[in-house]
């Protein structure tokens, strides 16, 4: 395999463990001509072998998974590769001895491996040539890198999407957050209401990762970061080892990272006249320190039961600097530990499928911090959050109707969470311990309301109808409800439909309710009242009184692929959203706000503030509507002949890896310079843009019941960053192509703006703003020799990336076009234009 495009037959001798059945056309009239599709594990073309009666000539033809012929130069390598070793092609055809009496094989393939429950389509599919083309070292990267494509506008919070691997729920995402991107065989990105079939609320996109059945791999990693302006240099290390043999797979990995402290000095920050040094003890991001290590072991237990059991222990520390005390500079340490224990056990029972998880979680946390006296006392607030939890879900057919199965997900679970706080000031201690149990039970109904095919064919396409309720026991907070149901209607294959309601109950988090409390002295605070920035004291902890909220939440939803033979996707998104209750962080000072919540804001007999109490509140009432659009495109960079364009590749670093993996392939070599060289480069390679738009149509608050509503497009604003901006876009280019690649990265956000308190003099802008991201990336082994290069090469990989290309900041002014203190464009981004470097290798 030269240059590194190397062309596999795959040929596997294990085909009937992937669902597969060998058979005459007699007994499959309506069977396809010769289809071995590709296995896990291979680079390969799908053969069609047709082989003439007794009495005629020995004759073979191989042809692509749409019937079409290869190209005569591959015909003629597979032909000679198949005669020195026919056995092989017997053996993945199914064994049997079609071949001997001139019968034609035919191979059909089931329901692919790994694939999700129901037959929702996928709105995104990447497989390896796709995921090769970004650049990312693993799972956790990759959907960091395709973000937009799977981000939700429906949750209550950035948690991510749902993530599957091979189509089951996994304990947590850090079990898989790791694994490598070269074990990935396909990803497939799905809408919000596959969750419920898995037993999640339907407020986050679903993400499928399939891996190939053999993998093994050793990755180190080692990153250097440092802003191009100075300070803040990091270091990252990562080891990792994964081994994949069917359902069994063995993972082990560690982590350290190191940052240094960024200080207001490193970047001219303006202080308050009279103390222009005090940026020296100030930090904008502290130094920190971390490291983590995580295993994993699953495989069979009891015949078809498949368990997984995960461990990972993390700890960080981070040191700020809050200013200048009496005795010195004012110093905070914080120290966090994690502990995560999880367990998925997965099997089948007749008809349905069950999946348990359980997991258990331990956080403790220290923080203490200097006094602003000559005391030299610290306040310390500690906390300790523990969560065991234990979840059973079940997916199965309850009735056959004509249209299809009415299929149920059944699903039930236990909390137990524990909360206990310390704190310590001024020689003060207090106390605040909560522990909360909760038990859940959810339904999720799927019915086939019309089918495309069947005898009872409808005209206009295939729709299914969705009902689920879930219910929620709390001991502190009582009982809570989710109530939910959508349609969803596919007139033709291209085009899918949704529509879908939700009523949904929430609780506040323990943390919310019972945090510790924490006094930070010298919190740069701007005075909208007063048009003044000052340094406060502010309080942070948990709040007794909050109360549940209550959100409605309709959605209509349009995945279009226009071109049957072109990787084109347009999706658009329409999400209005009710909230009664919500629950937020303490918003901004603003005279609207200070007078909805006077009792928290504290002023001196000049009537500036001293003192703000941050913890979280309710409001009375919130409402948004959003509309998301997007566009995405896919191509090979050069043309594909026909017959290999639906081809599914895998790359290997030399030939006796890939012998190694696929012991019973059939290869055949592309040759530098030659035709099939060049149509294996193009075929590998990859041209992709995405594009998003956001658009909110509307964005307001009501603060508490009988005020007029904060209309956050027009003024209004609860947090740092100012109102609401309207528009927010988002667009990704990339290319690779024989080892190299680049991707590019853009957002763009409108401009928006804060009123003052009355007067146009005391208002905001928010100037409009774009950031652009940079990555580059060689497969150096591919670069130089493919396969002949040198061993400590191959699997080699450098990445240089500059993140904020072009060091644009955001800009805040006032009327007279002045910066406020605390708005100043080194506050809201202190790092800047920032150059990483990576080097990975893979053993």
């Amino acid at each position: 395999m030269k240059a590194g495009h190397g062309l596999v037959a795959g040929l596997l001798a294990g085909v009937a463990s992937g669902g597969l059945d060998a058979q005459t056309p007699e007994s499959a009239a309506s069977s396809p001509p010769v289809q071995v599709p590709a296995q896990p594990g291979r680079t390969d073309l799908p053969i069609d072998t047709r082989l003439p009666s007794k009495d005629a000539a020995p004759r073979m033809e191989f042809r692509s998974a749409d019937g079409k012929p290869l190209p005569p130069e591959i015909q003629l390598q597979l032909e000679e590769q198949f005669r020195k070793n026919p056995s092989s092609l017997m053996r993945a055809a199914g064994g049997s001895g079609a071949g001997a009496n001139g019968s034609d094989i035919v191979v059909n393939g089931q329901r692919p491996r790994g694939a999700v429950v129901g037959d929702l389509p996928a709105e995104r599919t990447f497989n390896q040539l796709d995921i090769r083309a970004f650049g990312a070292d693993n799972i956790g990267a990759l959907l960091e890198a395709i973000g937009p494509q799977v981000a939700s506008n429906r949750g209550r919070g950035d948690s991510g999407p749902v993530t599957l691997l091979n189509g089951r729920r996994v304990s947590d995402f850090s079990e898989i957050a790791r694994i490598p991107t070269e074990a990935i065989e396909r990803m497939e990105v799905f809408p919000e209401e596959l969750a419920l079939r898995y037993g999640y609320r339907a407020d986050r996109k679903v993400v499928n990762v399939m891996t190939y059945e053999r993998f093994t791999s050793r990755v180190g990693q080692a990153s250097y970061l440092a802003p191009t302006e100075g300070g803040r240099d990091t270091g990252v290390g990562h080891v990792d080892y994964l081994k994949l043999r069917g359902d069994t797979r063995i993972s082990l990995g560690a982590t350290y990272n190191r940052a240094a402290s960024l200080l207001e000095s490193d970047r001219d920050v303006r202080q308050f006249s009279g103390s222009p040094e005090l940026g020296r003890f100030r930090t904008l991001l502290p130094s920190s320190e971390q490291g983590s290590v995580n295993g994993l072991i699953s495989g069979h237990v009891l015949n078809d039961v498949s368990a997984t059991l995960n461990a990972r222990f993390d700890a960080k520390s981070s040191v700020s600097l809050l200013g200048l005390g009496e005795d010195g500079p004012l110093r905070r340490d914080s120290d966090r530990r994690v502990g995560h224990l999880g367990t998925t056990l997965g099997g089948r029972s007749g008809r349905w499928l069950w999946t348990f998880t359980g997991n258990y979680d331990r956080t403790s946390t220290k923080v203490r911090t200097d006094i602003a006296d000559a005391t030299g006392r610290r306040d310390e607030a500690r906390s300790i959050d523990t969560l065991a939890n234990a979840d059973l879900l079940m997916t199965g057919p309850v009735l056959e109707l004509p249209t299809g199965p009415v299929s149920a997900s059944l699903r039930g679970g236990v909390d137990v969470r524990g909360f206990e706080g310390r704190s310590s000031r001024g020689g003060a201690d207090g106390q605040s311990d909560r522990s909360r149990g909760q038990a859940s039970a959810q339904v999720s109904l799927d019915l086939p309301l019309l089918s495309s095919t069947g005898r009872m064919a409808s005209p206009i396409g295939n729709l299914s109808a969705n009902m689920n309720l879930a219910v929620e026991r709390l001991s502190d907070v009582g009982s809570l409800r989710t109530f939910g149901y959508g349609f969803t209607w596919s007139p033709v294959d291209a085009v899918g439909f949704i529509a879908s309601v939700t009523d949904e109950e929430g609780a506040p988090t323990l943390e919310q309710l019972s945090g510790p409390l924490l006094v930070t002295p010298n919190v740069r605070t701007f005075d909208i009242s007063l048009g003044e920035v000052v340094d406060v004291t502010r309080l942070t902890g948990g709040n007794t009184a909050l109360r549940p909220d209550d959100r409605h939440v309709v959605r209509l939803g349009l995945n279009v692929r226009p071109l049957t033979r072109t990787d084109l996707t347009f999706s658009f998104d329409y999400v209005a959203t009710r909230i009664d209750d919500p629950i937020a962080a303490f918003p901004i000072v603003a005279p609207r706000i200070e007078a909805a919540f006077s009792d928290r804001f504290t002023r001196n007999g000049e009537g500036r503030i001293q003192r703000i109490d941050g913890r979280p509140l309710n409001f009375a009432e919130a409402r948004q509507e959003q509309v998301r659009w997007g566009i995405n495109f896919t191509r090979p960079l050069g043309p594909v002949p026909p017959a290999i364009q639906n081809a599914r590749a895998r790359m290997f670093a030399s030939e006796a890896e890939a012998r190694r993996a696929l012991p019973n392939a059939v290869f055949t070599r592309a040759e530098t310079g030659s035709a099939m060289s060049r149509s294996v480069a193009n075929l590998t390679s990859r041209m992709f843009v995405s594009l998003y738009h956001n658009w909110y149509l509307q964005d307001a608050i009501t603060l508490r019941a009988g005020l007029p509503a904060l209309d956050l497009l027009d003024g209004g604003a609860v947090d740092f960053s100012g109102g609401r901006r309207r528009h927010e876009v988002e667009f990704q280019a990339g290319a690779f192509k024989r080892g190299l690649g680049a991707r590019v990265t853009a957002t763009w956000r409108s401009g928006t703006w804060t009123r003052g308190s009355g007067d146009a003099v005391d208002d905001l802008r928010f100037d409009e703003f774009a950031t652009v991201n940079v990555n580059l990336f060689a497969n150096i082994a591919e670069r130089f020799g493919g396969s002949d290069a040198p061993a400590w090469l191959k699997g080699t990989r450098a990445t240089i990336g500059v993140t904020n290309l072009f060091k644009t900041r955001p800009k805040v002014r006032d009327l007279a076009g002045g910066t406020p203190l605390s708005y100043q464009p080194t506050y809201l981004d202190p790092l800047g234009r920032v150059f990483s470097f990576n080097l990975r290798k893979v053993f």
